[in-house]
């Protein structure tokens, strides 16, 4: 639901302009997590509108770590990084606090998001795209970010962090999952890291006249390999056709000049990722550690494990 009181302050204290900003169209469009309202700003009678978004930052998980405190901090720097660099990704506008609440607000860029039911078609139209865009964000300079709350995403890492939740859900089939990871874990070799979005999916970017327009949701942010990226990609896209999934990836090697090799591995690693941090969720539900919004996420919990054991046959683990 809109939060009324918090619009009315952002127009009179958030946003610094000289005169007060009107707000129409204000509309709900949550999710599983964060309270998210999109509206459009009125600027100087009328003369100048812009269609924004306002985050409240709720939740406190992400892909990475589970009690994660610094999601709107991140975000604020990665955006602000990202127009500086000339990246498509939202416009930050104004930031503070609601109460305990933290809040952003960020100017949306042109272009309508992918719904899940687009076509194959259509779908493969952008996945070359997407890789460029991909391409193109671990190609920049993130020095500037390295003072900032990211997360450092390597994959023996991630693992450790798979192997607690486990301990904490006493979840014996994610622990069988993490022994049957751990020597191929230990045979990766890190790419030099550079910044990830963390959850670059096709519903997350924005389209417009059949090409992308801006890359969204920046929560899952990190500093890592950017394997991590690409083949998170290509593992939501695999789910929909495998043919996508190759043609994703083979386009971002041959624009980064690097190959990714032993993609069933990373398929399995994605895949057990996903099932762990889906329990873990699924087990806070039951001792009321997390309000029951989150339920819709761990709706697929059953395919998710069973996803999981799959790819890790695939990968001969």
């Amino acid at each position: 639901m809109t939060n009324d009181k918090l619009l009315k302050h952002l127009t009179n204290t958030a946003i610094p302009v000289g005169a007060p900003v009107e707000i129409t169209d204000a509309r709900d469009i949550s999710a599983w997590q964060h309270q998210t309202t999109t509206f459009t700003g009125v600027w100087s009678a009328g003369k100048r509108s812009q269609k924004l978004i306002l985050r409240q930052y709720t939740g406190r998980i992400s892909y990475w770590q589970t009690q994660d405190l610094y999601q709107a901090d991140r975000v604020w720097a990665v955006m602000r990084r990202l127009r500086f660099d000339g990246f498509p990704a939202p416009r930050p506008v104004a930031r503070g606090l609601f109460g305990e609440i933290p809040y952003l607000i960020w100017r949306q860029p042109r272009g309508k998001t992918q719904p899940p039911e687009e076509s194959r078609a259509q779908i493969k139209a952008l996945v070359p795209q997407l890789a460029r865009l991909l391409a193109r964000l671990h190609a920049l300079d993130h020095n500037g970010l390295n003072n900032e709350p990211l997360y450092q995403a390597t994959v023996a890492g991630t693992l450790v962090r798979m192997l607690i939740w486990s301990r904490e859900t006493q979840n014996e089939d994610l622990r069988q999952m993490i022994k049957r990871l751990k020597p191929a874990v230990a045979r990766v070799k890190s790419w030099p890291h550079c910044l990830l979005h963390g959850d670059p999916l096709m519903s997350n970017i924005l389209v417009q006249d059949k090409k992308i327009t801006a890359l969204l949701n920046w929560e899952n942010a990190a500093i890592g390999d950017p394997r991590w990226d690409v083949m998170t990609a290509a593992y939501h896209l695999h789910q929909i056709e495998p043919a996508l999934a190759a043609k994703l990836v083979n386009r971002y090697e041959k624009i980064s000049r690097r190959r990714i090799a032993n993609r069933p591995f990373w398929y399995a690693m994605i895949a057990a990722r996903l099932y762990a941090l889906k329990f873990w969720v699924a087990r806070a539900l039951e001792t009321d550690r997390l309000p029951a919004g989150y339920a819709a996420w761990t709706q697929d919990l059953d395919a998710a494990q069973q996803s999981a054991f799959e790819y890790l046959e695939r990968a001969k683990l």
